[in-house]
């Protein structure tokens, strides 16, 4: 009975073999964690929007998000005089809602671009509007998240206020 043992060649290609499936599994895991990453203030975002969208409907006032390089804020397009924030204040509380005053800071590293409806190029947020009229239509936006090496778009439906048209992709996709 002849013993026989896996020669030097069939050792390095097993070996080269789990070299690649490991490889693989950490490039898509860290493509899984940077889209994440991209897409946690896209989903703020869309939350704002709909809240921006349902709150000017509701109340029959335009409500708009501040647009920073740094942030973005849900707030009532107009400054409201006292009467006007008990009157909603208390409203918000019978419904139990908060006061519709909400920010989100973005993360270090993650910076946001907007493109106006008629607008050819991006551009950092200096900082803009996107206001949300009374009649529940807002203006046409895209706007695009962007880390070291990827990026997370959307487009922005005028009548919904809901996210259409997302895309990731890596950086050194994009066109302008």
């Amino acid at each position: 009975m002849k013993r026989r043992a896996f020669t030097l060649m069939e050792m390095l290609v097993a070996l080269a073999i789990i070299g690649l499936l490991l490889a693989g599994s950490f490039i898509a895991a860290s493509t899984l964690n940077q889209e994440r990453a991209l897409r946690t203030p896209l989903n703020e975002l869309r939350i704002m929007a709909k809240k921006a969208w349902a709150r000017s409907m509701e109340e029959q006032r335009a409500w708009q998000i501040r647009l920073m390089q740094d942030r973005f804020v849900l707030e009532p397009r107009q400054a409201v005089n006292a009467d006007d924030q008990r009157y909603f204040q208390t409203t918000d509380q019978q419904m139990g809602r908060s006061t519709g005053i909400q920010s989100y800071v973005l993360e270090p590293g993650i910076r946001m671009e907007v493109r106006h409806w008629g607008e050819a190029k991006w551009h950092p947020p200096m900082p803009d509007s996107w206001v949300f009229e009374h009649s529940g239509l807002c203006e046409p936006i895209n706007i695009r998240f962007i880390s070291e090496t990827a990026s997370v778009t959307a487009s922005f439906d005028p009548l919904t206020a809901a996210a259409l048209d997302e895309m990731f992709e890596f950086v050194g996709e994009q066109k302008q």
